[in-house]
């Protein structure tokens, strides 16, 4: 009986077209595929969190907006001879309000407006820290009340 016995040359030789899969990864492939994985997290890591800021930032401005509403709806809703010029005084902001609008600064002014027709002008502003602790710009609201008019 004869054993057939493969040379250094045969055991090492290239695959070629047809030969039989082989299983595994070798270690390049392996260190191709971390450093890949590596640059994509490095650029989606820093991404996620540009677009979270921007939600809070969003989610923060839509709040104002729709508080400044609220107080330009409750001082509009007074009537001509209670609505006096000048800075109107506010109760104090709710705690929920407070938390999402840190550093929260507001103020309802009414102002005079001569001329034909005589008016008065309600302007609503809000502004708030960001994260960074800065001042953002001011929202600003304004609407027009006009007297009663006299029925004949």
């Amino acid at each position: 009986m004869m054993v057939e016995t493969r040379s250094s040359r045969e055991r090492f030789k290239l695959r070629r077209f047809g030969d039989p899969p082989r299983h595994g990864f070798s270690l390049i492939e392996m260190i191709g595929t971390c450093l890949l994985m590596g640059i994509l997290f490095s650029i989606t890591v820093p991404m996620l969190l540009v677009v979270a800021r921007e939600r809070r930032a969003t989610e923060q401005r839509q709040c104002a907006l729709q508080h400044a509403t609220n107080l330009l709806e409750r001082t509009t809703n007074q009537s001509w001879s209670e609505l006096k010029p000048g800075e109107v005084s506010l109760e104090p902001a709710d705690t929920d309000l407070q938390t999402i609008l840190p550093g929260l600064e507001r103020s309802v002014v009414v102002k005079q407006i001569d001329g034909e027709p005589v008016s008065r002008q309600i302007v609503a502003s809000i502004r708030w820290q960001n994260r960074a602790g800065q001042i953002v710009a001011p929202l600003q609201l304004s609407a027009w009340v006009y007297p009663p008019r006299e029925v004949p």
